[in-house]
């Protein structure tokens, strides 16, 4: 029995299916689909008048050549006209319609391709003719690898609660072994001459998967593993002189097949490479664009409709001409087409439409008004205005406001503050948007991330994805978004991504474009070459940009001094201002005077940022921020200037309120602990290793803020907190520096608490110069003067160097030896500290060494003469 329904009915169902099986990249079309399919041998060149209708089922006498056919023979080899198989509808068919290259020769010993299998799963070959145990073995309840080699296309689309795949084999196909379970045990394999078949009928709103891998596709009721299917490429169409074009990177063939629901001509576009396929189901005049998986599908009613084989994928044409489309086969998405209103019209027409919806919605009534309002913002939008969109739809809203609610109206608003330059009313685009135009909207996602800032790489893979359809848009939208669409590609894309910037118009913005693609590709010469010529170009906004590389190239490879630039970057603010790029300006000049160690200089620069630039700034700041408070805090730990240290100290105090809680910002306040401590505030450090502790992700940071709390403790006279620090920030597996450093602390707890045998234990073996000084103390305070002698001997052999001045911490512990050596009668240990330090004493210091480290008899010499006087 055949039946069919009008294309109004057909395209209602399409809407009620496509809301109930939403899904971000597979949108079905709600047409009925075919039980079987036939072999057809015909092999021709594209017609220009339909098919013929198919003939009335063969009688049984036609099953032997069907038997022939399917092993495999040559199209023309005796098997010819429409005979159908039998127990095959009357209405399938497949007719090979064009192709875009020569089929290749097919070797001799490959006219077989792989079995299929399941997730790479070889079926078991003894069992494959037969369906036994080992094919239902290699099987998945939710995967089904079909066997298609490289040089085969295929077309993959819903029709009613069947999925289908056209498989556009030009030799026979090995699909024997092609059985599963679960959902899968539906499915069924309907070989053509040219074409095969594979149906799945689907029992309920679940939604299928398809992925290409080296041995096939893989069909699955669930996403691919370790795979964004939200992610995958869509074929955007775009017109073209000959008809409107559908790209692919590798076309398959053209086929015809007639649809046995409706009996309608179905025109389809295969790939041999996974392209993605069609969003958004398109009425035009006289045909449809079907919503696929894979590949293009066009269900033609008027004759004149054709669509052929090109080497760059299938042309849909009239008469084999291009025609006036409006948009409904160009704008493959509903984002673009409904939403939006984009339509395909040169810029005159778009003015045009606009003037005429103006006068539409101030002529409407009450009824019709947001509606007429809401066409009229679209025409704006379109022609480039999105100040006077946003307008439109603001006043609309404010008469309407429970319109607000449609997705199509909020995409249309969010994208409006997008391009007037209002990034909070932008981030609606953020969404959540139905499942069914998750795909759809990642363009328009990728253009608020660009904006936002602080999710480049993420930005530009997303615009990457669809840089082709924006080519697509109205000329005055498109002239406004592409160049920086393709600016952010360039600076941030992977290189995959970079790859889509092929074919981008000519002008400056697109020579600063291909510039940055050279240096991201590391020819570096070629692209100084550009961003030099560009840096004079006459756009202030491609100047500013160009010269902006220019300075951080020549300050990179030495050729500008990190002062220099920073100066430079100063005299660029102006034009940064009007590029939109001040924030990043305003980061490479800290960074340039971070490198010049200009650190109140880097973070007035970076408060600037702050100050100026609200949420802008806000996600680029942190990183560079934190840099520079530990570049201060690193350059700190080296002086000894008090005056150095708490000027220091104070900033990275003024700044750690910047920085979020987490592990980076737990590290600078261990470093601005330690300068606390430093400057003999033992309470404040305290509370800032307290807090640090639990910002530190590892065990090694949290046992380095652990020390730095006892440390504080001790000089407060809490032995037993100190105590506790080490216990909460201890862990097994802590690197020898650290358990050494630990040892060192117990140590001073046990002396604090008097057990000065324990704390000497604790440091036995230990040469470091905080053992040595703690040791040299409990030996001075015991009066055991030799011992102390070789502690503080080994120090002053580690601090004081042989020759250049000596600071006022190397004196004293100079002073300290000669004193310990003195008391212990250690002549030799007088004469070698004498010898280490020579004349480099200042002022008292100098005499009292002289003193101690005078020699036995000419003391005893003076100690005479002055008694005989």
């Amino acid at each position: 029995m055949h039946f069919s329904i009008s294309p109004r009915a057909r395209r209602s169902v399409a809407v009620f299916i496509t809301a109930l099986l939403s899904c971000s990249s597979i949108t079905p079309a709600g047409y009925a689909a075919p039980q079987h399919a036939v072999r057809h041998g015909a092999r021709h060149v594209l017609p220009k008048t339909p098919p013929a209708p198919v003939h009335p089922a063969p009688p049984p006498a036609a099953a032997p050549a069907a038997s022939t056919a399917e092993s495999g023979s040559n199209p023309d080899d005796g098997f010819s006209g429409d005979m159908l198989l039998k127990g095959l509808p009357e209405s399938w068919r497949a007719v090979v319609l064009d192709k875009p290259t020569p089929p290749q020769s097919v070797p001799q010993n490959g006219n077989k391709s792989p079995r299929a299998t399941v997730a790479g799963k070889a079926a078991t070959p003894a069992n494959s003719q037969n369906g036994g145990a080992g094919e239902q073995a290699a099987m998945s309840a939710n995967r089904v690898l079909i066997p298609v080699p490289a040089d085969m296309g295929i077309a993959a689309f819903q029709s009613g609660n069947r999925f289908l795949i056209v498989v556009d084999n030009a030799r026979p196909m090995d699909t024997s072994a092609l059985r599963g379970d679960g959902i899968f045990s539906s499915l069924t394999v309907s070989t053509l001459a040219d074409a095969t078949l594979i149906q799945v009928q689907l029992p309920d709103t679940r939604k299928l998967y398809l992925s290409q891998q080296a041995e096939g596709w893989v069909l699955g009721d669930q996403p691919p593993p370790v795979t964004d299917y939200d992610d995958r490429r869509v074929i955007s169409p775009r017109a073209g002189d000959g008809g409107v074009l559908y790209p692919m990177r590798k076309p398959g063939r053209v086929l015809s097949i007639t649809d046995p629901a409706s009996g309608s001509r179905l025109f389809v576009g295969t790939s041999t490479m996974d392209d993605g396929g069609i969003l958004s189901l398109r009425v035009g005049k006289g045909y449809e664009v079907w919503p696929t998986t894979e590949g293009v599908v066009v269900a033609a009613q008027s004759p004149e409709i054709s669509m052929r084989a090109t080497p760059d994928g299938p042309l849909l044409s009239i008469e084999g001409k291009a025609f006036p489309d409006e948009g409904v086969a160009v704008y493959a998405s509903d984002v673009d087409l409904k939403w939006l209103g984009l339509q395909n019209l040169p810029p005159e027409k778009l003015r045009e439409r606009l003037h005429d919806t103006f006068l539409a919605a101030a002529d409407s009534d009450p009824a019709q008004r947001f509606e007429k309002r809401l066409e009229e913002a679209k025409a704006a939008f379109s022609a480039g205005s999105a100040t006077e969109a946003r307008g439109i739809l603001t006043v609309a809203l404010e008469d309407d406001p429970e319109e607000a609610e449609r997705p199509g109206v909020r995409f249309l608003l969010a994208a409006s503050e997008l391009l007037a330059g209002n990034k909070d009313g932008a981030s609606l685009l953020e969404g959540p948007w139905p499942d069914s135009q998750k795909r759809a909207v990642q363009l328009w996602r990728g253009l608020y991330l660009a904006a936002a800032g602080g999710h480049e790489a993420e930005a530009a893979h997303l615009l990457a994805m669809d840089v082709e359809r924006l080519k697509n848009y109205p000329a005055p939208l498109r002239d406004t978004l592409l160049p920086g669409v393709a600016e952010e590609i360039a600076r941030y894309g992977t290189q995959a991504d970079v790859e889509a910037l092929e074919n981008l118009p000519a002008g400056a913005p697109y020579q600063l474009v291909d510039a940055f693609r050279k240096l991201r590709s590391g020819q570096r010469d070629q692209a100084y070459t550009l961003f030099v010529k560009l840096a004079d170009d006459k756009d202030p906004i491609v100047a500013e940009k160009a010269l902006e590389q220019r300075i951080s190239m020549n300050l990179a490879s030495g050729k500008t001094a990190a002062d220099a630039a920073a100066e430079q970057y100063n005299t660029l603010m102006p034009d940064a201002r009007l590029a939109g790029r001040e924030v990043q300006a305003r980061l490479q000049q800290a960074d340039a005077y971070m490198r010049a160690h200009a650190w109140t200089d880097a973070l007035d620069a970076i408060d600037t940022v702050q100050d100026g630039t609200g949420d802008a700034g806000d996600k680029l700041i942190p990183p560079i921020l934190m840099q520079a408070l530990a570049g201060i805090a690193q350059e700190s730990s080296k002086t000894s200037d008090k005056t150095t240290l708490l000027h220091n100290a104070a900033l990275i105090k003024a700044h750690l309120p910047s920085l979020s809680d987490g592990p980076r910002k737990g590290e600078v306040m261990v470093a601005y602990g330690k300068m606390l401590l430093r400057l003999g505030l033992p309470d404040e450090a305290a509370d800032i290793f307290s807090s640090a502790v639990p910002m530190l992700a590892t065990p090694d940071l949290k046992a380095l803020a652990g020390e730095g709390l006892a440390d504080a403790n001790l000089e407060r006279k809490r032995p037993q907190d100190a105590l506790k620090a080490l216990s909460v920030t201890d862990s097994p597996n802590l690197p020898d520096a650290s358990r050494a450093a630990r040892q060192r602390i117990l140590a001073r707890i046990a002396l604090a608490t008097g057990d000065q045998n324990k704390a000497l234990a604790l440091l036995g073996g230990d040469t470091s110069p905080v053992s040595l000084d703690i040791s040299a103390r409990i030996h001075e305070g015991r009066g055991e003067w030799p011992a102390a002698v070789q502690d503080v001997r080994q120090l002053a052999e580690s601090e004081i160097p042989p020759k250049g001045t000596l600071d006022a911490d190397m004196q004293s512990l100079a002073l300290r030896l000669a004193s310990d050596a003195s008391q212990a009668g250690d002549r030799a240990m007088l004469d070698w500290v004498a010898t280490l330090v020579g004349d480099r004493m200042d002022g008292d210091n100098a005499r009292l060494f002289q003193l101690l480290t005078k020699p036995v008899e000419t003391t005893v010499s003076a100690a005479g003469t002055e008694a005989g006087q």
